[in-house]
């Protein structure tokens, strides 16, 4: 299985090329190679203060519940959290070899082959934090629009006010929106999955492999495919 450290709390990660293997035994370019700046944030674990809060408008996670959240849904598990990997990393653009990403690179867009996004010169890597990150972090408390209000619990266009709104993220672009909501219908359904089975879940969210349930996953769906093992 692919595991990436967090540094979480503001950590500053510098990510290289390199070959790795997802769930199913591809090659998908990329490792965090080392940690920056600030030392990562202990492992979560019970507090006597929630911060459920603050980790909900912020994609953090709360040691005391011992949940973290990803465009404000609650994620009651350490692994498919860490898996989703909600922040960007810092890059040395000029160690990405593959074309698309170079591509993706100076356009903020996303490689299709490498399954990594770039914002603002960071590094994403997963669709839904792509998207997400290319929007705008708003407060829905603030919003003077009922139905941008109601989507901000969910996901849901506003023709009025002509933006989108999943999670706390307000989306202005129509494709990026739509995008957007269907990577977060992937992390309804993670989310849905733990009760079964919490590879899965990861698996789901990486178009990956569960080794326990021997089976893999593309956009959500089970697909009749084995296990490619490492060459």
């Amino acid at each position: 299985m692919r595991r990436r450290s967090r540094g979480g709390g503001g950590a500053q990660r510098l990510i290289a090329p390199t070959d790795v293997l997802d769930m199913n035994g591809t090659k998908i370019g990329l490792l965090i190679v080392s940690l920056l700046m600030k030392p990562p944030v202990p492992v979560p674990g019970k507090t006597d203060v929630c911060t459920c809060a603050a980790a909900k408008r912020d994609n953090e996670w709360c040691k005391h519940c011992n949940v973290g959240y990803v465009a404000s849904v609650k994620i009651p598990s350490k692994l498919l959290f860490e898996e989703i990997d909600a922040h960007g990393h810092d890059i040395q653009p000029e160690s990405f070899k593959c074309k698309s990403c170079q591509a993706a690179l100076r356009s903020d867009g996303y490689c299709l082959k490498c399954r990594i996004g770039f914002v603002r010169k960071q590094a994403y890597l997963s669709l839904l934090t792509y998207q997400l990150a290319k929007g705008k972090k708003k407060n829905p408390d603030t919003f003077a629009c009922a139905a941008c209000k109601k989507h901000a619990t969910g996901y849901g266009w506003c023709d009025s006010c002509k933006r989108g709104m999943v999670g706390n993220v307000a989306i202005t672009d129509a494709a990026d929106y739509a995008k957007a909501t269907k990577a977060y219908d992937l992390l309804i359904l993670a989310v849905r999955t733990l009760a079964r089975c919490e590879l899965c879940a990861v698996a789901i969210i990486l178009d990956g492999w569960c080794g326990d349930c021997k089976v893999s996953y593309r956009d959500g769906k089970r697909v009749p495919e084995k296990r490619r093992h490492r060459p």
